[in-house]
């Protein structure tokens, strides 16, 4: 025997050896009264904080006014003018001006409105579906425009083509502007000739141009075509430019929208810009303050909406009385607040005999006489949405109990209906008190917040009942719900809380979206879930993951065809927004999921599914998705200046394939290495059945791809800091990387360079000075662009040690309990104790009741003012206004959450059903898992980071606590779903599920046998 020949069996026996294996512990099983019922009454006792805090925290807030309505009333060549005064608007970044808006009533007894503002815009709708900024001149052919030296006539102005004829003294000559517009895209034309490009555009900027024009242009949908002013005629990247030396930089924009043109003011911050002068036959127009729009109350272009400042208001044109015309503009949204005595001294100060502003008597912020029915937040979209959603799950969940009810007829059918009519019931109730808003306003009642609120309370007690009482979750998932609730519980009130200490009432629209939108419908998925039949249940997964039929191949391409829908929609459709208020990412996260999952599974079963028709097709169809989602992955960058969603996709991408494709790649490589080996030893007529296992060139060729990838991820960071900076790695000196950075914020990606060059800004390691310190105010360079992480670190250090504003509800406790209390010294391990300096009492309601002026001035006022607070920092108003014991609750619930959907997955793993396709799907439902902790877990980490001035921020939500709807709606909520429907799973033993999942099986239940 060689020694090669022995050297190959020693290895062989070697790789026989079973590696040696950890002791099994069971932490899926299913049952366990005792843990069911604790984790019943810690989820029940969350419940009851729940249902306290909230009529807590709207019944001890403080009775604010806004304006009802401001009657105006107009007599025949009267001019009215109006402004934050009259508007009851505070003198703020966001209102009108003191002079804003001026009515003027001609002879005729026509009524125009025109902008007088200096700087700020006003906004009018009109009832033909007409909209535009006041400041805008429709350039017609015959129009002379005159501004300061500048002279401009138009020749022609039809949809598609402006010509222009530009004349400026001092300048021989006169100059031609052709303009030609085709869709989104706009060829400009000087004396016959295209513009010289003073800075070429990338590739990159073309494909933002044409696809940002297909989705959207500018606010309010207005295309900007070129700048007048200056000294500069060329293109700077996508901006045009035409030189006209008497004006300033950008003084004058040509703009078009709905295929006509306009002249509007533009950006110009270096000089004044002189009056421009407007001349239309015998019309003539002074400046941009001097166009009036008309009221037009009985034509077709009837005003019906305007917004001043970011307030928008409704006209209502009466009839003529005495000689004068009552206007009435009733505020919609975004209403300011104030406290009775102050909205008393504004409305004396600002009444009139032409101005009346009428104030709302005084009420609790969030109370059903401030905002009535929260339907009244939605719009019809939204609504139609929510109705369906929670109407058809429940339909179907009954349906599909009373179909396996009836489905075998011979055996106990009495038991079964009975059991079907207790999950109606279940099922019933639930929904019924999710859609208790729909209900009251069809008995003719109107239902409150507060009212609507309890009623979910209510539907989330009867989910944790179905949830924690019986065998039908296993307890990963229960704990995994009591972290759901909690999360749920502070999301809840965390947004209550910033909707009535908010100035104005648009933070009221995102307590009513998250709890209309989200928190209503998790109740109703978790009951219909956890009284479905367990045959469905155990079908569902293992017709996505291992049937072979048309039906479970289409069910398969379900998660395709909605992220290829999603983005159609969104690009034919909507705007950067998304879609009537949602975003198709959002959806796309957690559709890539699943489709990775099939995948992966896929990969790791190579053997079974090799033997199966077509998968190998639509697995190379999967393949496409994923690889057609990353190449849109890439254009989000450039349409939206925001990274974080490609990072969250491909972070979870990595984890998944090291978690799971992985070893499963291995494995495929070390039987590769068996059948090598044997080779050596086998007689030769039976070295041909030794032939290369099935799978084997792609083990390979994935180990060479996780390698790279495992390289590109090491060179990650230098990756991205050269793609910023151009450099491989920033100073190490933070003066010099802020130089750094700041000549890279005129690169391609100047978003990134800014997010980074903000939190380098920050002083995190010097230590400051005593008078740094008593002006508690970070030193920074750029105090204008990191604004908001500036303010988010002022705010944190006014974070309370103690909980306040929410209440135990210790009060209600027997006498000899709080005494007991009372009299415990204070506790050496306490927050405050280990927090030396902190803060014990909470930050003050407003300016001037400090209760003590050495601490600090910072009120909730400024709090409320962080910018993008209910999103990207909702987690540092969180901890600064209910104290750092609430912050460590959020905390300790998402711990909470992801241990549970871990522990989950691995119970899945390791559980053995009977058959190779459910251990199958077991495992397809644990990759998924896994995939959806990932998700939260870098949800939450980023937004950690940014409150907390760790990371740079990068605007994604903290998931369950934002006013995020979409991202709740279109990936928290289908996470959820899955989770339920993988602890079901998990606590089914030996079940041979029915052949068809649903809904095929109940639809095939209702069509042939029936009920």
């Amino acid at each position: 025997m060689s020694e090669t020949t022995a050297l190959r069996q020693l290895m062989g026996r070697w790789l026989t050896l079973r590696p040696f294996r950890l002791p099994r512990i069971r932490i899926g099983g299913a049952g366990g009264a005792l843990t069911g019922l604790v984790l019943l009454a810690l989820c029940l006792a969350v419940l009851g904080f729940w249902w306290h805090n909230a009529t807590h925290l709207i019944e001890s807030a403080r009775p604010v006014v806004s304006l009802e309505r401001l009657d105006l009333a107009l007599a025949r060549g009267e001019t009215v003018t109006i402004g934050r005064r009259e508007l009851l608007q505070p003198q703020r970044f966001d209102a009108a001006e003191a002079r804003h808006v001026a009515l003027t009533r001609q002879q005729d007894g026509r009524v125009t409105i025109r902008n007088v503002a200096a700087t700020r815009r006003l906004w009018l709708d009109y009832l033909n579906g007409a909209g535009s900024f006041s400041a805008r001149w429709r350039f017609q052919p015959g129009d002379r425009i005159a501004a300061g030296a500048l002279a401009i006539a138009v020749d022609e102005a039809r949809p598609g083509r402006l010509a222009l004829t530009l004349t400026e003294a001092g300048r021989p000559g006169a100059r031609k502007l052709t303009v030609d517009s085709t869709g989104p895209l706009s060829t400009l034309r000087l004396d016959g000739n295209a513009l010289s490009v003073c800075q070429p555009r990338s590739g990159a900027d073309r494909i933002r141009e044409i696809v940002t024009g297909l989705i959207a242009t500018d606010e309010r949908g207005e295309d900007r075509i070129v700048s007048l002013g200056g000294r500069l005629t060329c293109s700077v990247r996508e901006e045009a430019h035409i030189a006209a030396s008497a004006l300033p930089f950008k003084a004058l924009t040509i703009v078009a929208r709905g295929g006509s043109y306009f002249l509007a003011p533009g950006d110009a911050v270096d000089a004044p810009r002189p009056p421009v002068v407007f001349a239309r036959g015998n019309q003539r127009v002074t400046d941009f303050s001097d166009i009036a729009w008309e009221l037009d109350p009985e034509g077709p272009a009837r005003l019906s909406h305007m917004i001043i400042g970011r307030t928008r208001y409704t006209v209502d044109i009466g009839q003529e009385s005495n000689g004068r015309l009552p206007l009435r503009l009733t505020p919609l949204s975004k209403t300011h607040r104030f406290g009775p005595d102050d909205a008393e001294i504004l409305r004396a100060a600002a009444t009139t005999e032409s101005v009346r502003p009428v104030v709302t008597p005084p009420r609790q912020p969030m109370s059903g006489a401030e905002i009535g029915n929260p339907l009244a937040s939605l719009n019809g979209v939204e609504r139609m949405v929510r109705l369906l959603l929670t109407l058809g799950v429940a339909v179907f969940g009954v349906l599909s109990a009373m179909h396996h009810a009836t489905l075998f007829r011979r055996s106990a059918i009495l038991v079964r209906l009975v059991g079907a009519l207790g999950a109606t019931a279940f099922i019933g109730a639930t929904t019924m008190l999710a859609l208790a808003p729909e209900l009251s306003r069809l008995g003719g009642a109107s239902i409150s917040y507060e009212g609507a609120l309890h009623a979910t309370i209510i539907a989330y007690a009867i989910a944790c009942i179905a949830i924690m009482v019986g065998p039908r979750f296993t307890t990963p998932l229960r704990v995994t719900w009591l972290g759901l609730v909690m999360l749920c519980c502070l999301g809840s009130l965390t947004l209550l809380a910033l909707g009535i200490d908010a100035e104005k009432t648009d933070f009221t629209i995102h307590a009513e979206k998250n709890k209309l939108l989200f928190f209503d419908l998790i109740p109703v998925v978790a009951v219909v879930i956890a009284f479905q039949p367990q045959r469905s249940i155990a079908a569902l997964p293992r017709s996505f993951f291992m049937g072979v039929g048309f039906k479970d191949q289409l069910l398969r391409a379900v998660p395709a065809i909605l992220i290829l829908a999603a983005f159609v929609a969104w690009g034919v459709l909507g705007t950067e927004t998304g879609v009537a208020g949602f975003q198709p990412v959002e959806l796309g996260k957690i559709a890539l999921v699943l489709v990775l999952a099939h995948i992966f599974l896929g990969f790791s079963r190579i053997d079974f599914f090799y033997n199966q028709r077509h998968y190998v097709s639509w697995l190379t169809v999967s393949l496409a998705t994923v690889l057609v989602f990353i190449l849109f992955l890439t254009a989000v960058p450039f349409l939206k200046s925001d990274y974080s969603p490609a990072l969250i996709i491909i972070v979870t991408t990595v984890v998944l394939a090291f978690a799971f494709l992985l070893p499963s790649t291995l494995k495929r490589l070390v039987e590769i290495m068996r059948v090598f080996l044997r080779r050596a030893d086998a007689p030769q007529r039976k070295a041909r059945r030794l032939g290369w296992p099935r799978g084997g060139v792609l083990a390979l060729v994935l180990v060479i791809l996780l390698g790279i990838n495992a390289a590109l991820i090491y060179a990650f960071p230098g990756l991205v800091t050269y793609a910023i900076s151009g450099q491989w790695s920033l100073p190490k000196d933070r003066l010099a990387a802020i130089d750094t950075l700041e000549k890279a914020r005129g690169g391609l990606f100047r978003v990134p360079a800014e997010r980074l060059l903000t939190w380098y800004d920050l002083d995190h390691t010097t230590k400051r000075t005593q008078t740094a310190a008593q002006d508690r105010s970070p030193d920074v360079i750029h105090r204008d662009l990191g604004f908001q992480l500036l303010q988010s670190k002022v705010a944190l250090a006014e974070m309370p040690c103690t909980l306040a504003r929410l209440d135990l509800g210790l009060d209600k406790t027997p006498l000899e309990v709080r005494r007991a209390l009372d009299e415990l010294p204070p506790s050496p391990i306490s927050l405050c104790a280990m927090l030396p300096g902190a803060r014990i009492t909470p930050i003050a309601e407003r300016k001037g009741e400090e209760q003590d002026e050495t601490v600090s001035r910072f009120t909730v006022s400024d709090l409320v003012r962080l910018p993008v607070v209910q999103n990207d920092f909702i987690a540092t108003f969180l901890m600064v206004r209910f104290g750092l014991p609430a912050g460590l609750a959020l905390l300790a619930a998402q711990v909470i959450t992801v241990f549970g959907l871990l522990c989950l997955a691995v119970s899945l793993m390791r559980e053995r059903a009977m058959g190779s396709a459910q251990e199958g799907a077991n495992k397809g439902m644990a990759i998924i898992l896994v995939g959806i902790a990932t998700i939260f877990a870098l949800h939450w980490s980023i937004s950690w980071g940014n409150a907390l001035g760790l990371l740079p921020v990068m605007g994604q939500p903290m998931t369950f606590i934002a006013a995020a709807t979409s991202h709740h709606m279109l990936m928290a909520l289908p996470s959820i779903a899955i989770a339920l429907i993988a602890g079901r799973l998990a606590a089914i033993r030996q079940l041979s599920p029915t052949s068809d999942p649903p809904p095929w099986g109940l639809w095939r239940g209702l069509t042939r046998a029936g009920l």
